[in-house]
């Protein structure tokens, strides 16, 4: 039996019948394939075009003008990528936004009066009524009173470490931020108990976002023992049942590859999109940006990563892609600024030593701009 791989005479005799002591392997028929589809592209390129092939002036800006080097990659999604990200604007205003508020200190409501009981009429309680039960009918919003905003910087800080010890991509540590605060926004957390929520909220970002997540006996050993392996999964069910097992949800650096492929049309490198991850890791750790939506956190660090690099701060592209105006962006932006200035003294140095290697180009050292962009 004769083997015939070669995909140029496969091109020639496609019309014609193959001897029957001809075998084409999967390789050959594959370059054939590629082959006949470049021919045909260089065909279409070289004569004029044709009606089916007219090219529609009246598109949307954004498909027109968004990265024009990569639209005939299918993984942009030009043909509906703007449906996407209205999507996820919907969702951060939705049910699944953070409330800024629940760190708050609030006074004790008075506890009413109630009658005791005869002895005879007190049921024992269930032993199926675990805790996990209590924690899914908590209330909608709940004050933290054990907990303050420091607990909550210094355990993301050491999130951001557990991240690039297991070489976590960067939207696993923004998911489980997300769910963390979204979990002590709902239940009132024990301080014996936050680092518990932490480690397992990284947990179950990792099973959704890594392709191969670390095992629950790694996370039993990067906590040092603290916790066993039963209470991480134990945690694991009461948050997810408390988040109601909504994990898609908008983060910062969903919304930041959006604003780099736009920016890229114009002027961008390496150096500012690695300053953007770092300006929008900084604000994971600040209490006071849950005010934000991810999409502002991203665009405000996107426009004074471009200020920071002397680069035109906010073109009309990326404000049609963002919805947000210069003047939108002032307040988010000035805050940024001062996080981003106050970073080197801070005590909580695991984002700054994370951006001080040569993988991200060494952007956490850049000096930040003693002034801000002009709206």
């Amino acid at each position: 039996m004769i083997v015939w791989q070669g995909s140029a005479a496969l091109l020639s005799t496609s019309t014609a019948p193959l001897p029957p002591n001809v075998r084409v392997t999967r390789q050959a028929a594959a370059r054939a394939r590629q082959a006949a589809v470049q021919q045909q592209l260089e065909q279409q390129l070289q004569g004029p075009a044709t009606d089916s092939m007219e090219v529609d002036t009246t598109e949307p800006m954004e498909t027109s003008t968004l990265d024009p080097t990569h639209r005939s990659d299918p993984q942009d999604c030009n043909h509906y990528v703007n449906e996407i990200y209205a999507y996820l604007q919907e969702l951060e205003v939705g049910k699944q936004q953070v409330s800024p508020h629940f760190m708050q200190v609030r006074p004790p409501a008075p506890k009413p009066h109630r009658m005791r009981a005869p002895a005879s009429d007190v049921a024992r309680p269930a032993l199926a009524f675990s805790r996990l039960t209590i924690l899914c009918v908590a209330p909608a919003s709940q004050n933290q009173r054990d907990i303050n905003a420091q607990m909550r910087a210094i355990l993301i800080d050491w999130l951001v470490e557990v991240a690039e010890e297991y070489r976590l991509v960067p939207e696993t540590l923004h998911l489980a931020v997300n769910y963390i605060d979204r979990f002590l926004s709902y239940v009132p957390v024990a301080r014996s108990k936050l680092q518990l929520v932490g480690v397992t909220c990284m947990l179950i970002a990792s099973k959704y976002e890594e392709i191969h997540p670390p095992a629950v006996d790694e996370f039993v050993y990067i906590s040092d023992n603290t916790y066993k392996r039963e209470e991480i999964m134990s945690m694991e069910a009461i948050i997810l049942n408390r988040l109601n097992f909504e994990l898609s949800i908008a983060t910062s650096k969903g919304f930041l590859n959006r604003y780099m492929k736009a920016a890229k049309a114009g002027e961008c490198d390496a150096t500012t999109e690695a300053l953007c991850q770092y300006l929008c890791e900084l604000t994971l750790q600040e209490y006071s940006f849950l005010k934000y939506r991810p999409s502002q956190i991203a665009a405000a660090a996107f426009r004074l990563a471009l200020h920071t690099m002397r680069l035109p701060s906010w073109t009309p592209l990326l404000e049609q892609i963002s919805n947000f105006s210069a003047q939108q962006l002032s307040g988010c932006v000035t805050e940024m600024h001062a996080v981003f200035r106050k970073a080197e003294a801070n005590s909580l140095q695991a984002v700054r030593e994370k951006y001080s290697h040569t993988k991200f180009l060494c952007v956490s050292t850049l000096k930040p701009p003693e002034t801000l962009p002009v709206p």
